[in-house]
């Protein structure tokens, strides 16, 4: 449960998802389910409650660009009848839905019975298993995870680790050991969550070094990886983000290598103990917040590069300018791509794709400035720079003009992304 976890602190797509649409008696527009389970994928946490499962607010999520909703105990919708609800729903509305059942955690018989009944449905993402659980409780998960896996290997398992300040030897003795438990051959998705934007304004002083930590671990197992953004505030926890901090969660993201991201939370939790929640996407009466274009705008946006981000793996993550935050690795003077200003605050990743490809990201690590970012080629063996720009939510490629001094000019606004593809001599 993740709520728990902010008490004390805590809390991947070979080709571009294209639905095709069709229209029902009542007007709406539907969208077909991707079938492809192995892609490029955004998710939300904590869906419409009982309550809210409704045509409307089923269709705000398709419209939203969202690709599956994780239904966990919390939500309270943790029956047969219900599951099949939400399948039946995100089915017509073009996404899919991790299910919740009670059979996962029983006997051998009852999780067989479980799995035969949502396994065949073509909206479903996954089965919830446990969400944080602490270090005694991987032998019963990563146990559940494997039998899941034998008796469905498609779908996608549900445990999402803590970050790294609730664990002492966090990275040997509970990340690496949950992928030796489950085994990386069957782990779908190395899943953690963290959460930047502080009550105090502060970016979470180790929210770097979680990246770092699970980004390493992904390639070191070959496991793809996973982690939820922060869309909610949690009264004196954390702020309630906004657009530009919605933008820099995803991309800072994306730029560890995260071919998964999951918004905590999309329907705003009432029912949450002692913690007081922000209104996140949608309040608790079912109404969309001023969060809801941005969040619809951002997924489209990031999706456009999704195939290529799924297909990539980050091997270089580095940070320019004056940030000290813990555990971060200061771009090497010899890197392709130099920042003419020192204080220039970005984060410079490089990717390999599949294919061979390589890609530069640079993201604008400002929540609230945006900037014209003078960038300097450091080698004479690419001619070329493409930048991969999103203009009115499609994808286009934009060959970089360089000046005399071997630099170009890029504007990010705050928290803003963008994938540049470098192409050497002879290739």
């Amino acid at each position: 449960m993740k709520i728990h976890s902010i008490i004390i602190l805590a809390f991947c797509m070979p080709v571009l998802l294209i639905s095709s649409c069709r229209m029902h008696s009542n007007n709406i527009a539907v969208k077909q389910v991707n079938n492809a389970i192995d892609q490029f994928s955004i998710g939300i946490f904590w869906p419409p409650v009982w309550e809210f499962t409704n045509e409307e607010q089923y269709q705000w999520i398709g419209e939203a660009n969202v690709d599956f909703v994780e239904n966990v105990k919390n939500a309270r919708m943790f029956s047969e009848m219900h599951n099949l609800k939400l399948l039946e729903l995100a089915e017509k509305y073009g996404f899919r839905v991790t299910v919740a059942d009670p059979r996962i955690f029983g006997t051998d018989e009852e999780i067989e019975d479980a799995v035969n009944a949502y396994k065949n449905h073509k909206s479903l993402a996954g089965y919830y298993i446990k969400d944080e659980p602490d270090s005694t409780e991987f032998d019963w998960a990563s146990k559940i995870y494997k039998k899941l896996i034998a008796l469905d290997s498609v779908h996608i398992p549900h445990v999402n680790l803590f970050p790294n300040f609730v664990i002492p030897n966090y990275e040997k003795n509970h990340v690496e050991r949950w992928v030796n438990l489950v085994g990386a051959e069957r782990l779908k998705y190395l899943t953690f969550d963290q959460y930047p934007f502080m009550v105090n304004g502060r970016i979470r002083p180790t929210y770097y070094e979680n990246l770092e930590i699970i980004r390493r671990v992904g390639l070191k197992y070959q496991v793809k990886t996973s982690a939820y953004l922060q869309s909610v505030g949690i009264i004196d926890a954390y702020k309630r983000p906004s657009e530009s901090e919605l933008r820099f969660n995803m991309y800072s993201a994306l730029a560890y290598g995260i071919k998964r991201p999951v918004w905590f939370t999309y329907w705003t939790p009432t029912n949450a103990g002692k913690e007081i929640f922000t209104d996140a996407i949608i309040d608790p009466f079912g109404r969309k917040t001023d969060l809801y274009e941005p969040f619809k705008n951002l997924n489209e946006e990031v999706k456009q590069i999704g195939n290529i981000l799924y297909e990539s793996n980050a091997i270089e993550v580095y940070h320019s300018g004056l940030d000290s935050a813990i555990a971060i690795q200061k771009l090497p003077a010899h890197f392709i791509f130099q920042p003419l200003s020192h204080t220039d605050d970005l984060l410079v990743s490089k990717f390999l794709r599949a294919n061979g490809e390589q890609y530069i990201m640079l993201v604008n690590k400002s929540l609230t400035v945006p900037k014209n970012f003078r960038i300097k080629i450091q080698s004479e063996a690419v001619p070329n720079i493409t930048a991969l720009e999103i203009k009115n939510q499609k994808l286009v490629y934009t060959s970089m003009k360089v000046d005399d001094k071997n630099a170009f000019n890029t504007y990010l606004t705050a928290g803003e992304g963008r994938l540049f593809l470098i192409k050497e001599k002879g290739l």
